[in-house]
C-alpha cells in the first residue's frame, strides 16, 4: 500500500487542502463561503496545470518483507528512487540499500551485490542482494510522474503558494458576482507564481 508523509520538501495534497481552507475561505476571508469538495475539486484540476517533466509526486511504499525472489516490479508511475531500504527482524535500524549500475541483460537476474539494489529500466524491474538476515518492514521511496487525485500525495512545497493561487483564481473565476478586475488580478498572480514554481522545480534533485 503507499502512503506518505510531509517532509522539509514536500507536503500532502490533503495539507495543502487543509490550510487553503483555513487561509483563503471563512467569514471575513478572500472566499467567505466554500465547501470542502469545491476546493478538493480545484486543488486537483490546478494539480493538472503542471507538466509532470516539472511537478512530481512522493510516494513511499512499505511492506512486511522484502519482496519475493528479491526483486520487484516497480509501479508504473516510477520516476526515480528516493530511497530504499529494509530492517533486519530485530528491531534494529533500517539499512539503506545503495543503487549500482545494472549490469544483466533485459530481463535476466542480476546480482548486484551485498545491500544493494540496481534497476533493469527496460523491464521495470528492481534487484536485490542483501545477506542471510531476514529483513522487514521493506520501503521504497519514489518519485512519480503521476499528477494523482490521491489526497496523501506529497507535493513539492516550490509548488505550494502557486497552487493556492490556482485555486484562489479557479473558484473566484466560477463565480457569477466576483470583481473583474478582482479576477483580472488573481490570474496575472496565478501565472506569475506557476512559473516561477515551474522554473525553480526543473532545476531541483528530489533525489539527493
Amino acid at each position: 500500500m503507499a502512503n506518505t508523509l510531509s517532509t522539509n520538501a514536500f507536503i500532502s495534497l490533503n495539507d495543502i487542502i487543509n490550510n487553503f481552507i483555513i487561509s483563503y475561505t471563512g467569514p471575513g476571508k478572500l472566499i467567505p463561503d466554500s465547501k470542502r469538495t469545491e476546493v478538493i475539486f480545484h486543488a486537483r484540476r490546478c494539480l493538472q496545470e503542471f507538466a509532470y517533466e516539472t511537478l512530481k509526486s512522493k510516494f513511499t511504499i512499505d511492506d512486511t518483507a522484502m519482496p519475493s525472489g528479491d526483486e520487484l516490479n516497480l509501479p508504473k508511475d516510477f520516476v526515480t528512487t528516493i530511497e530504499v531500504g529494509a530492517a533486519p527482524i530485530g528491531n534494529v535500524p533500517i539499512t539503506v540499500f545503495t543503487q549500482v549500475a545494472y549490469t544483466g541483460t533485459a530481463g535476466a537476474y542480476v546480482d548486484p551485490g551485498l545491500n544493494n539494489f540496481s534497476i533493469d529500466y527496460s523491464t521495470g524491474t528492481m534487484f536485490f542482494s542483501v545477506s542471510n538476515t531476514s529483513y522487514v518492514n521493506f520501503k521504497l521511496t519514489y518519485l512519480s510522474n503521476a499528477l494523482t487525485t490521491d489526497e496523501s500525495a506529497a507535493i513539492p512545497k516550490l509548488a505550494e503558494e502557486a497552487l493556492y493561487a490556482c485555486m484562489v483564481y479557479a473558484i473566484l473565476a466560477n463565480r457569477e458576482k466576483t470583481n473583474p478586475n478582482l479576477l483580472q488580478r488573481l490570474l496575472i498572480e496565478k501565472i506569475d507564481k506557476l512559473e516561477r514554481s515551474k522554473s525553480r522545480l526543473i532545476f531541483t534533485n528530489f533525489s539527493e
